[in-house]
């Protein structure tokens, strides 16, 4: 299995502003290997290509960043 991303730490805080950085865009696929009774790997082709964002957030994630916000902007 290869997994190939850019992990980017989120959230990032700017003078106490809350953001989301910039969509970092991934593609995603991968293979499978057996090994048989021979010692030798059987190994799949390669699965569909999924492609997703690191601006893909649920929404629970995001009121927990609106949440930190506020605090943040409560305390300045």
């Amino acid at each position: 299995t290869k997994l190939v991303a850019k992990a980017v730490p989120l959230p990032m805080t700017v003078r106490g502003h809350w953001f989301l950085s910039p969509r970092t865009e991934y593609s995603v696929a991968v293979q499978t290997a057996v090994k048989q009774s021979d010692g030798e790997y059987l190994v799949s082709g390669w699965s569909e290509t999924v492609e997703f964002c690191t601006g893909d957030y649920a929404k629970e994630h995001l009121a927990q960043l609106q949440e930190k916000a506020e605090l943040i902007a409560g305390r300045m």
